[in-house]
């Protein structure tokens, strides 16, 4: 007769927190691989880590019952969240503008609070993970495009095309006025050619500096030396291809418009012969015409696209934001196949490089080798911290980015905010002593490792500022989901094993774990759980995504 344990009386959340217990434990003693069954628990909660903000109880169900294809492709027919389209100010604050506006109309603050509000309540999860990994390839930075309404179409470009074709995409940021300003676009001109522009498409968000094979690594000479992917003529050739595009017409004088895309004058695009990548050559053109600089724009555009190195150049860098910094040469090639051909002979199909990003083999693998995982980005760390207990509006003001939180939270990574176009941190960055790439590392030091920890206690023990500019309530964890685990330091370690670490949690932090929780007997089952989530969500464990 089989036997079934009877469990308590719970919320749905906690019901299916202890339920993931039982079930591991009836596949392993059924003998069932959980990889065939439907997704465990675990693996239905590793999944989320990378497709997703961050797991919940509700998602880690919702993937079990329906598994990972068909979630990818639930995801996939979500509409955006995106960002609202905010009124264009004058490029001079004026005096009236006191109070709460200089922070609304000339700071980044409505969109990292809206930012912060689609990451944690939006539905389209999929999508603004995704966008973000994007925006962090194909950089502009509130530093120099100072105002929320500037900045709101750039974003927009990231959420309309991250399921979309990666050459729509080079098209849309390219005449983006935010990235005309950004990289010295918009006002380029045929008498002095600015590189700016034509050096950063190539370097940062296209092919890299040096020539790939399909799995990521380094052409080599026959000395041994990287070949390069391009040479300063080539930057010079396509900075005169980006010469002719300025904003569009103002709304009103001293108001620049930065929501239409760049527009052309004829008279100021370079009309000469300009030879590009792969000794590809543009002919000259006289006189230039709207006809002929647009061609010309469009034909260098899908001379980068059609480059060979696109694909593993972008498919790496997606893998490194989405899944782990040290991908496999096989990974690598997985992906750049799907980018190359999505089954249908189309290239550049992002749907088709996200499924074989997320469903590839080493990316699902439970038992992953030494250096696969990343650090988490502090945004990510937040609310991934933030999401596995259904933070909402009643328990954060969404201000979660380092210009609004208390100075010793600030991470270093101030959301909109990059320092430069290589983003918050470089996407190559060498651990010392590990020979590893560790992009996030670059950021990581003595101070932000301390903020994270400060984080986590101050949400944890709601204890962070609400008397701040700006900052009206503060944020905290509600842990009413697992409080009445903390009964058991057995069911209440097993549930946040699962939510928080998708079942890897050492033998070391379960014994830390159970050691604090057998210490305090008599306190409540509300100081139990804050004391477990504060020991896990702090430990080097959960930093570490793998």
């Amino acid at each position: 007769m089989e036997v079934r344990p009877t469990l308590p009386s719970m919320k749905g959340n906690q019901r299916v927190l202890v339920c993931a217990v039982f079930r591991l434990a009836a596949l392993w003693m059924s003998g069932t691989s959980p990889a065939m069954a439907q997704p465990s628990d675990n693996q239905a909660a590793r999944f989320l880590a990378q497709a997703t903000f961050g797991p919940n109880a509700d998602l880690i169900a919702h993937v079990q019952q329906i598994g990972f294809e068909a979630f990818l492709e639930e995801q996939f027919a979500l509409a955006a969240s995106s960002y609202p389209n905010l009124p264009l100010q004058p490029t001079t604050m004026p005096t009236t503008c006191t109070g709460t506006c200089p922070r609304d109309n000339y700071s980044m603050y409505p969109l990292q609070v809206t930012f912060f509000k689609n990451a944690l309540l939006g539905q389209d999860q999929l999508r603004q993970r995704v966008a973000f990994a994007l925006q962090q390839i194909l950089v502009a930075s509130g530093l120099t495009v100072t105002q929320p309404s500037w900045m709101t179409p750039y974003l927009q470009i990231f959420d309309k095309n991250a399921f979309g074709n990666f050459r729509q995409l080079l098209q849309d940021i390219t005449l983006n006025p935010a990235m005309g300003a950004y990289l010295n676009m918009a006002g380029n001109n045929k008498n002095s050619p600015n590189e700016n522009y034509g050096r950063e498409i190539l370097q940062l968000f296209s092919i890299g500096v040096n020539e790939l094979n399909p799995d990521g690594t380094t052409v080599t000479d026959s000395q041994g030396n990287p070949v390069p992917a391009y040479t300063q003529a080539t930057v010079n050739a396509f900075s005169r291809v980006f010469t002719g595009w300025n904003f569009a017409t103002a709304p009103m004088q001293g108001v620049p418009n930065y929501i239409d895309p760049m527009v052309l004058t004829p008279a100021n695009h370079d009309g000469g012969a300009k030879t590009l990548l792969n000794g590809v050559t543009l002919p000259a053109t006289s006189p230039v015409t709207a006809a002929t600089a647009n061609k010309d724009l469009n034909d260098a555009l899908d001379n980068i696209f059609q480059h060979h190195n696109v694909g593993p150049f972008i498919g790496r860098n997606l893998i490194e934001h989405l899944v782990t910094s040290n991908p496999s040469p096989g990974y690598i090639a997985r992906v750049t196949a799907a980018f190359n051909n999505n089954g249908s002979g189309v290239r550049g199909d992002l749907k088709a490089v996200i499924r074989a990003i997320l469903l590839d083999p080493e990316a699902r693998s439970m038992t992953p080798d030494a250096a696969f995982g990343h650090l988490q980005e502090p945004i990510l760390f937040k609310v991934k911290l933030l999401r596995a207990f259904n933070t909402t509006a009643a328990t954060t003001d969404f201000v979660l980015t380092d210009t609004y939180l208390p100075s010793e939270l600030g991470m270093a990574q101030d959301l909109f905010r990059p320092p430069s176009v290589f983003n918050y941190y470089p996407p190559a960055f060498d651990l010392p002593g590990f020979g590893l790439n560790g992009p996030e590392f670059a950021i990581q030091s003595t101070s932000t490792a301390l903020a994270r920890v400060n984080f986590v206690g101050e949400v944890t023990y709601k204890t962070m500022s609400t008397s701040a500019p700006n900052r009206p309530m503060g944020t905290w964890l509600d842990l009413s989901s697992v409080t009445p685990l903390a009964a058991s330091p057995s069911d209440l370690t097993s549930a946040l094993n699962i939510l928080l670490l998708h079942g890897r949690m050492s033998r070391d932090l379960i014994v830390t774990l159970y050691n604090a929780l057998g210490s305090m007997p008599a306190a409540s089952n509300l100081a139990k759980a804050q004391k477990a989530v504060y020991l896990i969500a702090g430990s080097p464990e959960f930093l570490i995504e793998r």
